[in-house]
């Protein structure tokens, strides 16, 4: 069997920031030609504010050059519409050709000529394909499984045990039930020649059954550590940048979830501590207080002889 080597991740050797908080990787694609596989991604994981502001872009500019059409054709040729001016025929244009893109069809405008009644009938059709593609958008975006997985804001080095460790939180921020969850962490150094290695950390515990509550995912500092011995000021001239990679079993989609993260060493916090998350109610029920997530305190400096 050939041992797995970290030396190459995937992601390079050369950049700043591997992963972005949102985890999103650091890379701007250039040089592509246009592909409807990649334009279908996009609108599948673009965020909902820019889907909608999108789509309702795309079908107002539609309806609007077929309103302009019916517009410069000539009013005269739509039944239903007074004698107003450019600005009042411009609208009732407009109207009309929501209506029939949408197949309602009032009955108020309809067309008076050969021209129109074809223009009506291709908008018609292009208004049932227009919709249909954006139905399965949808459908697309909300049977998509994806894990809501809450980081904390800051990777702690924290008391563990007679020595240290680093530390960072995570909760589910849905109701979904994950199970069998599992953790990676990976910490990356710009070393000589400004080019990055990868070393894998050993955690306490990188699997959980059940994940109801949060999880503090710890890695402690011991003489095999790849982080033995290293200093705030270590972690800044190397660039350090911890990879996080999270991935469970969702039960609402029935499928496996993923979630990346990434902490720089400008994110971390030196001698701290969580604070709790949760506390047992007078029901007898656990109160989770996801609010609390990035709640820490900071705790008497703890330097064990490490060097």
């Amino acid at each position: 069997m050939i041992k797995q080597s970290f030396n190459d991740l995937g992601l390079g050797t050369k950049a700043k920031r591997l992963v972005n908080k949102d985890g999103t990787f650091n890379v701007v694609r250039s040089g592509q030609p246009f592909s409807t596989v990649n334009l279908y991604q996009s609108l599948i994981k673009m965020p909902w504010i820019h889907f909608h502001f999108m789509t309702f872009s795309i079908l107002i500019f539609i309806n609007g050059l077929f309103a302009l059409s019916y517009f410069l054709i000539g009013v005269e040729y739509l039944n239903g519409i007074t004698d107003g001016d450019n600005q009042r025929d411009f609208l009732n244009c407009l109207f009309f050709s929501l209506q029939t893109f949408t197949t309602v069809g009032y009955g108020h405008i309809s067309p008076r000529s050969d021209l129109v009644s074809f223009l009506a009938a291709i908008e018609a059709i292009t208004g049932l394909m227009v919709f249909a593609v954006i139905t399965g958008l949808i459908y697309g975006r909300f049977a998509k499984p994806t894990a809501k997985i809450l980081y904390s804001d800051n990777l702690l080095v924290s008391p563990y045990q007679d020595g240290l460790s680093y530390q960072f939180r995570v909760v589910n921020q849905r109701k979904s039930v994950i199970v069998d969850i599992h953790a990676r962490v990976l910490v990356s150094f710009a070393e000589k020649g400004k080019l990055r290695s990868y070393k894998p950390l050993d955690l306490e515990r990188s699997s959980i059954m059940l994940f109801p509550l949060n999880w503090t995912v710890v890695h402690p500092i011991t003489e095999s550590s790849p982080l033995f011995g290293i200093t705030h000021e270590d972690l800044s001239k190397g660039d350090a940048e911890f990879i996080i990679v999270i991935k469970g079993y969702d039960d609402t989609f029935s499928q496996e979830v993923n979630s990346i993260h990434s902490y720089r060493y400008d994110e971390v916090i030196w001698n701290a501590k969580f604070e709790p998350m949760y506390e047992a109610s007078e029901d007898g029920s656990t109160n989770l207080q996801i609010d609390k997530l990035n709640d820490y305190k900071l705790v008497k400096q703890f330097e064990p002889a490490l060097n």
